[in-house]
């Protein structure tokens, strides 16, 4: 008797601002590489989420580069059309679309 039970704080992060807390510089992993998997990007900024969405890429098996973001509602995957280099689009080409369909 007279315990407490401890209450599992719900983190009630955004999208929005998951997307606003990545540091595009603090980015690595995923991008493209092997093709046709989805690859997921490492050091962005989960824990202002709580770990509850993270971004994943791949360069499907028409050439398209495409992501999407785990953990939201629409995971549907968008199309990052901004691959001129031979290393495909960069990480701020990918937040910026990211950004663009989801704030």
């Amino acid at each position: 008797p007279g315990k407490k039970e401890k209450k599992e704080k719900k983190n009630t992060a955004t999208v929005k601002d998951y997307l606003d807390g990545i540091g595009v510089n603090d980015l690595n992993g995923g991008r493209w590489s092997p093709p046709r998997n989805w690859n997921r990007v490492n050091g962005n900024g989960k824990s202002t989420s709580g770990g509850q969405f993270h971004i994943e890429t791949m360069k499907d098996i028409t050439g398209r580069y495409i992501a999407k973001i785990v953990g939201t509602k629409d995971e549907s995957i968008v199309v990052i059309n901004e691959g001129n280099s031979v290393d495909g689009p960069s990480f701020a080409q990918i937040i910026s679309v990211l950004k663009a369909k989801y704030c």
